[in-house]
Parts: structure tokens; C-alpha cells; sequence
């Protein structure tokens, strides 16, 4: 047997122990039970201290019962993603409802609102303090509402509209205030958080309710024990996805629910998360698993042309980029309006029309060989599903703590549907730039890539794309990495652009598809 083979073989066995420690790490403490609340609305309960008390046939006292936190995601999250954060609550005191909202996560009821809805998801939110206030496992009297992003701004319209909420906290967003003042509201954001719709809103706010022209970041106004204290705080080295999970950020938010419910606390906090350290080491071993992946499925798939026709990359690249920029004015109609996914139907809209523009100058300015290019295709399609398929099954395997990427019926549609219609881009992708050797290839490949980035990135600044994918570059750019290595190592061993092709529109569809909120339920 090969070494490579004796390396592959080891390294699926450590993914493997790997994802079962990770899922040891996710089913143990703190304890906590899946919850399905009134209207379907899925949620995760986590409750302090050792044992399981969902078992327990006599609840504690209500003296005894934990004070409660109802923490809502945000616009391109869901309670997974959030998961973190409601962990280390948990681990000090609180008793955390973590919901999906409409069209989130596992929730299949349709979303109704867009990227900066708050009072569409007021609904949800009351469900979720409700079942707190009937629960005999927290104290449903004492409760605060918690949100990222989408969901500070959700959690700010609760608080404005039930007064017997204790306190708010807005983590990288809140937009308006309601008919009530909130009580204990904490603004929190990072760093590097867009500036004028959070930091600027954020201080706005703080300010507008602390009664001062400009509010001193870090500073407490206001009198906890009267219900009115009021801090914004900007967190350092962080961004608008990091500040969910970071240590520092849960620090300052655990120290406000303390003074908050008047708690004095006499342990250190605890911000420890032994998942991070199962999911991080998961994530290595998939990604250097993703070349013999590549090159197994490279070698099974009919071989493509060494020599094809077409431009040479530099041109290739300017193909691209041209596309994708004349595209973004044609984005606007939303071709893909069709598709029932809220910002995710506008990237589709914009890959299919640049898709199609690239097709139309490959077809009208280089001579195509048609019917050798059909040659293989089926193959390599079959190849190309059977490889995503493993891509799959390995990343939700190991995103207990990264977000839901299991699909619903619904979703599973729309994955269908933005596959078929981002596939011509994705071919004429891999047609203009993937040239010349493995490593010349690969380089030229990464370059498209970063010019995919780069034009969304100005298109979301100039408002011509939804400025939420600036949020989420981050992301895609990590998902980037982990497709080019696969088409690489793929491209390695065969030539076939169709196979490649065929796995990179199948996973960027179903990262659209599972985190862009769905707007229809079966």
C-alpha cells in the first residue's frame, strides 16, 4: 500500500475521533435540552450547575432558580452559531433560551423581515419569555433579553415594548427605541464593526438614553438598582463575527447581568469552551483531507484537455473581473428573485448574470471544441456530487458550535435551485483562469478568488450588493480556501474542469442555503 494511502487512512481516523470527542464535548455540560416552543419555534435551553435537571422530578424553589437570558442570533446566524456565548453564561449562573427566529436555523416558519428587521421578530421573542416565565427550572421573573447583530436590534424592540423585561443587551447592533424606555441596556460592538450602522447607532443610542450629548465608551450612567443604567463599549481586535465568541466580550456582558440582578459574585468567571480547541483540530484534519478527496476524485474522472482554447490567465482575469463588475447593475432587477431566500436570492442573481455574460464571450470569442467538451460530463457530474456529498456528511459533523448546516426540505430546494443557476458562472470561472500547471493553476485560481472578494466587498460598499456580505467576507474567504484546495488537488490528477466546477457551485449553494433566512415553509 502507498504511503499517501497509509496517510489518508490515519487521518480520516483521527477526523473521526476528533468529531466523536467533539460531540462528547457538545452532549455534555453545562446541561442543556432541545426545546420546541409554541408555534414550531425551535430553541435550546441551558441551565447552570452539574447534573441533567431536566429529569428532576421536583424543581427548585423559586428562590433558588437562576435568572434568565433570552439570546437571539443574528441576520446570517442561528442559535448554534450562538451557542458559545450561551455556554459560558450558563457556566456562570444564567439560565439561557437560545432561540432560532422565523426562517433561521432549524425554525422553517417563513422570515418576514430583512437584514435589519426588529420588530418582525418581536413574535418570536415573546414566545421564548413565555416559556421562561412558566418554566419551573429558571425564574421567569427575573429575565433580560440578549441579541447579535439582527438580533440586538430584535432584542431592543422587546425591551422598548415588555417593561417587565430587567435589562437589554445589544451585542453589534440595536437600530430604534420603542414606546418604553429599556431597562439596563449595554450596547457592545467591536472594533471593527461597520462604523456608521453599529458604533455610530450603537453611541447614538447609549447616549439618547443616558440624557448626555456624547456618551463616554466604558462608561456606566444610570443606577442599576433604579432600572436605568446604561454603558456602550467597544471591544478591541474584534470584528463583527468574532465578538459572538470572545472571551473578553462575554467577560464585560456577564459583569453587566451581575450588576444587572444584583449578584455578587464570588468565583472567578468561567470562560473556558473545550469544544474550541475539538472543533479547531476537526477543521485541520478536514482540510488536509480535502487533498487525496481532490486527487481521488481527479483520478476517477474523465481526463480534460492539457491544451485548451480560450484566454490566457492575465485576460482571463480580466474576463472575471469585468463580468462580476457588469453584472452588479443587473443585479439590481434581482433575476433570482425567484428563489425564496432573503440577500441570498441577490448573490445568485449576481453570479447567474455574470455566469452568463462570461459564457456568452467565451462562445462568441474563442473556438469551442462542443462535442468534446460534452465527452465525460455525466462522469464527471456523478463524481462531482459523490465528493460534495463527503464534504457534507464531514462539515456538519463538526459544526456543533459553527452553525446548522443540516438542510431542510426547504433549504434543500433552494441549494437545488442555486446550484443549477450558478453553475455556467463557475464553469467559465474555472474556463478563464485555471491554466498551465498545478501550482500555476492554483495561483491563478486564488487571484479569481480574491477578485470574487474584492468587487463584492465594493459592490456591498457602494449599495449596489446588500451591505451584510461585508460582514460575512470572512466566511466565504475561509470556504474559498477549503474549495481551491479540493480543486487543486482535484485539478492534480485530471483536467476536468466540469468535476471542479460542479463542487464548487454545489458548496457555495449550500452555504447560501444554509445561512440566508428562507422565506417559505412546505
Amino acid at each position: 500500500m502507498k504511503i499517501s494511502r497509509i496517510i489518508s487512512i490515519i487521518l480520516a481516523l483521527l477526523f473521526i475521533v476528533a468529531v466523536a470527542r467533539l460531540t462528547r464535548l457538545e452532549n455534555g455540560g453545562p446541561p442543556h435540552a432541545f426545546v420546541m416552543l409554541p408555534g414550531q419555534e425551535p430553541a435550546t435551553l441551558y441551565l447552570p450547575g452539574p447534573g441533567y435537571p431536566f429529569y428532576t422530578l421536583f424543581p427548585k424553589p423559586e428562590a433558588q432558580r437562576p435568572p434568565a437570558v433570552v439570546l437571539i442570533h443574528g441576520f446570517t446566524g442561528d442559535r448554534v452559531l450562538m451557542s458559545g456565548l450561551a455556554r459560558r453564561l450558563a457556566e456562570n449562573g444564567y439560565a439561557v433560551l437560545a432561540i432560532d427566529v422565523n426562517g433561521h436555523g432549524e425554525n422553517r416558519n417563513p422570515f418576514s423581515g430583512g437584514a435589519a428587521a426588529s420588530d418582525g421578530l418581536r413574535s418570536n421573542i415573546k414566545t421564548a419569555v413565555d416559556y421562561l416565565r412558566d418554566n419551573q427550572l429558571a425564574d421567569g421573573s427575573r429575565i433580560v433579553v440578549m441579541g447579535h447583530s439582527m438580533g440586538a436590534g430584535a432584542a431592543l424592540d422587546y425591551a422598548t415594548h415588555d417593561p417587565s423585561i430587567k435589562g437589554a443587551v445589544m451585542i453589534s447592533g440595536g437600530w430604534a427605541l420603542g414606546p418604553e424606555r429599556p431597562k439596563d441596556a449595554l450596547f457592545i460592538f467591536a472594533e471593527r464593526d461597520p462604523q456608521e450602522p453599529i458604533q455610530d447607532t450603537s453611541t447614538a443610542l447609549a447616549a439618547h438614553l443616558a440624557g448626555v450629548a456624547q456618551i463616554d465608551l466604558g462608561k456606566t450612567y444610570g443606577d442599576f438598582t433604579q432600572g436605568n443604567a446604561v454603558e456602550a463599549i467597544r471591544m478591541p481586535g474584534l470584528d463583527h463575527i468574532t465578538i459572538v465568541n470572545s472571551p473578553a466580550a462575554a467577560t464585560v456582558i456577564i459583569k453587566w447581568l451581575d450588576s444587572t440582578f444584583g449578584i455578587a459574585r464570588t468565583t472567578p468567571i468561567e470562560l473556558k469552551d473545550a469544544r474550541r480547541g475539538a472543533a479547531r483540530f476537526a477543521l485541520f484534519i478536514f482540510v488536509i483531507l480535502l487533498v487525496p478527496l481532490g486527487r481521488v476524485c481527479g483520478a476517477m474522472a474523465p481526463g480534460g484537455a492539457e491544451d485548451r482554447p480560450g484566454p490566457g490567465a492575465w485576460m482571463g482575469l480580466l474576463i472575471l473581473g469585468a463580468a462580476l463588475i457588469a453584472a452588479m447593475p443587473l443585479t439590481a432587477a434581482d433575476p433570482a428573485s425567484f428563489v425564496p431566500v432573503v440577500v441570498g436570492d441577490i448573490q445568485i442573481s449576481w453570479f447567474l448574470v455574470a455566469g452568463l455574460i462570461i459564457v456568452g464571450v467565451i462562445a462568441l470569442s474563442y473556438p469551442l471544441d462542443r462535442y468534446r467538451m460534452r465527452e465525460g460530463v455525466s462522469a464527471a457530474i456523478v463524481i462531482g456530487v459523490a465528493a460534495f456529498a463527503v464534504v457534507y456528511v464531514c462539515q456538519v459533523a463538526m459544526s456543533p458550535m459553527l452553525h446548522h448546516l443540516s438542510l431542510s426540505p426547504e433549504r434543500l430546494m433552494v441549494m437545488a435551485m442555486a446550484t443549477v443557476l450558478m453553475f455556467p458562472f463557475w464553469m467559465g470561472f474555472e474556463w478563464l483562469v485555471r491554466r498551465g500547471g498545478t501550482a500555476m493553476s492554483t495561483v491563478w485560481a486564488s487571484l479569481g478568488r480574491v477578485l470574487i472578494l474584492v468587487l463584492m466587498a465594493v459592490g456591498a460598499s457602494l449599495n449596489v450588493l446588500p451591505g451584510v456580505l461585508m460582514l460575512i467576507l470572512p466566511i466565504l474567504a475561509i470556504a474559498f480556501v477549503m474549495i481551491e484546495i479540493f480543486s487543486a488537488s482535484a485539478y492534480s490528477t485530471s483536467r476536468n474542469l466540469t468535476l471542479i466546477a460542479v463542487v464548487e457551485a454545489l458548496w457555495f449553494a449550500w452555504l447560501i442555503a444554509a445561512a440566508s433566512p428562507i422565506t417559505f415553509m412546505f
